[in-house]
């Protein structure tokens, strides 16, 4: 016996389960000894994926032991023509038999019986693809109408993606803002897996799974069908749609794609400098003192982690809590992004128009390529612009922030190294040969250049 269903959304196999039992009692009507059962359970006979247990079946077909293959309908077993061409040369070659519930007897040693078969998989075929052409219509339509297509739940959204999911949607707020302020995608991974926050099929976040969530239209209200945003959405959004075209150019720039992967764990990797030669000081694990800064180039200089961390720590936050901070660090921006936005609209649509015009043979295909890479190349300009207004300096962040010492200790140590870097040069001096390190302060030894 032989069962299949295309999709089983419950995963119950409620569907193969109803064919087993009508295909073993025609089996008993029949007088037949039923010796393996194969079923494919949420696979379906016309896509590519494969078919594991209907190709174990035709295995055992070639060795001539079976003399009949009982489905519940044609359709279950093959819906291609070289999917029965292949049944066809097996069958008749070994004068195995196919009975069906459905369909009945099906004679495939016959000239006629096979003509029979040929047109059943042929209409098999017609259903398919018209019920694919259906559902495209729907989705569509569906698209054009600003609803929900279907699908899995949308992280940040409820099931049937109309409504808000407040704990989520705040998730992808504060992930946008990070993202704005400087932060990296591993760190927002890392943190929402610390916190025990899943995707909506309860996976744990990647820098991948964070990227797509990040950019996708439905945050802003808007809906997106082939890489093109075709008007706004009946669901709420979680953002506004400039910040989506912000947090979509800082992530698509190539300069930033290439060092996602790096994220500084302490906020002086890279940025202290050796007091020595200049070089970067980066982090090492020593034996006995934990963690330790040295010098990258040789070993002029080294200190503990900690105190150094603690000491630079003190010096930003006591500076950018002073009266005069605000009126120098806080950075404003006098971009009118709204004409921005409006322009980067029409230069879509005149995009699409183009397309258009493609369809309808008024322009040719290198007119199109042309023409739709100059349109391409302004919006990716308007997008980097947008990005530049929309995304936040760490210091102002912090220094506007109601207690600078408690926004400085939530935040990440990558975006406390941006900060450090703005505000001065950090440099390690050497404290003489035979002096222990545990014999004086931290702050003895450090040289401080403000920037600012």
């Amino acid at each position: 016996m032989y069962c299949r269903i295309s999709k089983d959304r419950t995963g119950e196999r409620a569907g193969v389960e109803r064919q087993r039992a009508d295909c073993e009692r025609l089996a008993k009507s029949l007088g037949y000894t039923v010796i393996e059962t194969f079923t494919d359970n949420d696979v379906s006979a016309y896509a590519r994926k494969p078919r594991p247990e209907y190709r174990r079946m035709l295995d055992l077909l070639r060795g001539g032991s079976v003399g009949c293959v009982i489905a519940w309908h044609t359709d279950r077993l093959y819906r291609s023509i070289p999917d029965l061409t292949q049944l066809v040369e097996i069958c008749d070659d070994k004068g195995i038999e196919i009975r069906t519930v459905k369909a009945g007897e099906v004679d495939l040693s016959t000239p006629s019986g096979r003509l029979s078969a040929t047109m059943l998989a042929s209409v098999a075929r017609y259903e398919v693809e018209r019920t694919a052409e259906r559902l495209k219509a729907a989705k569509d339509q569906q698209a054009r109408e600003g609803k929900f297509r279907g699908g899995p739940r949308p992280f940040g959204y409820l099931d049937g993606g109309l409504e808000l999911n407040e704990p989520e949607a705040q998730r992808i707020r504060d992930g946008a803002d990070h993202l704005l302020a400087g932060g990296s995608l591993m760190a927002l991974a890392r943190q929402w897996n610390e916190d025990g926050i899943t995707t909506s099929r309860g996976a744990k976040w990647s820098v991948t799974s964070i990227r797509k969530v990040l950019v996708r239209a439905r945050n802003a209200g808007l809906v997106e069908q082939k890489g093109k945003i075709v008007g706004p959405a009946l669901w709420p959004a979680i953002f506004d749609e400039d910040t989506l075209h912000a947090v979509r150019a800082i992530i698509s720039d190539p300069a930033r794609r290439t060092s996602t992967s790096f994220e500084r764990r302490y906020q002086g990797s890279h940025v202290y400098q050796c007091g020595k030669c200049g070089a970067p000081m980066t982090s090492i694990r020593t034996h006995g003192t934990g963690l330790d800064y040295r010098c990258s180039e040789k070993y002029h200089v080294s200190q503990r982690q900690a105190p150094l961390d603690e000491f630079v720590s003190a010096l930003v936050v006591g500076r950018l809590s002073q009266p005069d901070a605000v009126s120098l660090f806080a950075r404003g921006g006098d971009t009118d992004t709204g004409a921005l936005a409006a322009e980067r609209d029409g230069l879509q649509a005149r995009k699409d128009e183009l397309a258009a015009l493609f369809a309808d043979g008024a322009i040719d295909g290198s007119q199109l390529r042309r023409g739709s890479a100059e349109l391409q190349d302004r919006i990716t300009a308007i997008d980097k612009v947008l990005a530049a207004a929309r995304q936040h300096s760490p210091v102002t962040d912090l220094v506007l922030s109601a207690d600078v010492q408690e926004r400085w200790n939530e935040m990440s140590a990558d975006v406390r190294a941006k900060i450090i870097d703005t505000l001065m040069v950090v440099r390690v001096m050497p404290v003489g040969a035979g002096v222990k390190r545990s014999t004086f302060h931290v702050g003895e030894r450090v040289e401080i250049e403000w920037k600012t």
